[in-house]
């Protein structure tokens, strides 16, 4: 039950935030959700009171207030900032690009020069003296050579 109570609350305070206090704005399929949490729960009438002294503080301020010339003038200047450069600037922001691709021409030197060494792993089949053995005697046979059986 408190959980419940909990996410109607929670429903209850998203609502204030996105209409604001006043009820002719709230939408119609939470007005009855609205209304009952305003007469059983201290919590939200809280709640509505914050966000009607929140609408008159907006509803009073100065509405010809306007931001220094200033700030519009730093603001402007930033934005011509941020769009100055070459096209290869704005797709690779990351400074100069003979590092990375460097870095990438020599891992795939590196593995193509792995991938023609080595042998060929994926038959089974090589023509690589390093397959062949050394010995092509057993322990037995060098034994009778040598006269020690």
């Amino acid at each position: 039950m408190k959980e419940k109570q909990s996410a109607e609350l929670n429903h209850f305070k998203s609502v204030l935030d996105t209409y604001g206090a006043a009820r002719q704005r709230w939408p119609d399929n939470d007005l009855a959700l609205m209304e009952k949490l305003l007469l059983t729960s201290d919590v939200a009438r809280s709640l509505l009171r914050q966000e009607e002294k929140f609408d008159l503080t907006l509803a009073s301020s100065d509405p010809t207030l306007q931001a220094p010339s200033t700030l519009l003038t730093r603001v402007l200047i930033d934005a011509q900032n941020l769009n100055r450069g070459s096209i290869f600037q704005t797709l690779w922001p990351f400074g100069s690009i003979w590092q990375p691709a460097s870095g990438l021409a020599m891992a795939a030197f590196v593995g193509v020069m792995l991938g023609v060494a080595s042998p060929n792993l994926l038959n089974g089949y090589s023509n690589s003296p390093i397959d062949e053995p050394v010995f092509n005697d057993t322990l037995f046979d060098l034994e009778y050579e040598n006269g020690n059986i």
